[in-house]
């Protein structure tokens, strides 16, 4: 991001989304065996938090984003079967890289997740192609990689170094 946007915006990126879940262990067991995640925090699992209506949060590293899920409060319908680019278009995007796409849909295939693509885009545009899918909970998510890879810049870790 340029000197000049960060001035302008007062922001650097994007720095996690939450997203509610049906079932955390579920949740947990996709991002991290089917995606890649790492398990990284997790805040308000004691009943007294519950009690007091706190939301149940558990966080995971995908690449250089954090996300964080919380425990539905309330139902969630599911959307249908068939749908895999989200209600109204909404969708969590990740950029990859070309090879960790590739990765991705392997993992889709072998633990059986239906999905959508790749569907490519337009030659001239940056991004190559996306994959879109469902997480166990219905969330709608995107994973695209960029012809413009090698130019972006990736310098944010939420991990501790080893």
């Amino acid at each position: 991001m340029s000197e000049e946007m960060i001035m302008t915006t007062g922001m650097h990126s994007l720095n996690h989304t939450a997203m509610p879940v049906h079932d955390m262990a579920a949740a947990e067991a996709f991002y991290c065996d089917v995606l890649g995640a790492t398990a990284h925090q997790a805040t308000c699992f004691s009943l007294e938090d519950v009690k007091t209506g706190a939301a149940i949060f558990k966080s995971f590293v995908i690449g250089d984003f954090l996300l964080a899920l919380t425990v539905a409060r309330n139902s969630m319908d599911m959307p249908p079967p068939d749908r895999f680019r989200g209600a109204h278009g909404y969708r969590h995007g990740f950029q990859v890289s070309r090879a960790r796409f590739d990765e991705i849909r392997a993992a889709l295939d072998a633990h059986r997740v239906p999905y959508q693509g790749p569907v490519a885009h337009p030659e001239k545009g940056p991004f190559g192609a996306s994959l879109y899918f469902k997480d166990p909970s219905g969330n709608f998510l995107e994973f695209v990689w960029r012809r413009d890879e090698d130019a972006l810049p990736r310098n944010r870790s939420y991990l501790s170094p080893e």
